[in-house]
């Protein structure tokens, strides 16, 4: 019953859009677009990733065309990656809660749903 409840807590945060550490350990697989591609629910859908150099805290999505959305927000701030939004909004600035800073970012666009 209790990992019946956290998973429903988990997908209730994934609906939300909000942040929901990936997995508590870290898993190398997590730092692969192809990863990303198959998690999100969105199909086609096409991941970046971005490497960052030391010291940056936040990101902004760059703008995309008008017919294409964000599917998903994954950012890697030390030792785990980090699901900032499954619907994560262009030229927002996102932080890691862990406070540390970002080594790189993924991000996954598709085309534009009503």
């Amino acid at each position: 019953m209790k990992k019946m409840l956290a998973a429903f807590a988990v997908g209730a945060a994934l609906v939300a859009g909000t942040a929901v550490p990936a997995h508590a350990a870290a898993n190398p697989a997590q730092n692969k677009t192809s990863y990303w591609e198959a998690y999100t629910a969105y199909v086609p859908d096409t991941c970046y990733k971005v490497e960052l150099g030391d010291g940056v805290a936040s990101f902004s999505l760059p703008d995309i065309p008008s017919r294409q959305m964000y599917s998903l927000l994954v950012l890697k701030a030390g030792t785990g990656s980090e699901i900032i939004s499954t619907r994560p909004r262009k030229l927002t600035a996102y932080s890691p809660s862990n406070g540390k800073d970002i080594s790189h970012v993924i991000y996954c666009v598709t085309k534009r749903v009503s």
